[in-house]
């Protein structure tokens, strides 16, 4: 069984190997920053993007992967795939 909790853990984990900075994996976890970073370091629209593209890359390669069967499984419950 997976729990909520470990896919918050696989989520971080994919945004490091990803190279997304830590402020921006911070905040789309709901976390803060520790210490004096939390004063300098910001969120910007380009660490924005940068997550997005990650996850649609993430995405767009786990489609790919899948066989003939788990892909007419997964358009039958989402035709707009």
């Amino acid at each position: 069984m997976v729990h909520f909790h470990e896919g918050r853990h696989t989520h971080a984990t994919w945004l490091t190997e990803d190279g997304v900075p830590e402020v921006a994996r911070r905040a789309r976890l709901g976390q803060k920053m520790k210490g004096i970073a939390r004063i300098y370091d910001h969120v910007t629209d380009v660490m924005k993007q940068q997550i997005i593209d990650a996850l649609e890359a993430r995405w767009a390669a786990s489609l790919l992967a899948l066989t003939a069967t788990e892909s007419d499984r997964l358009t039958g419950w989402f035709p707009h795939l």
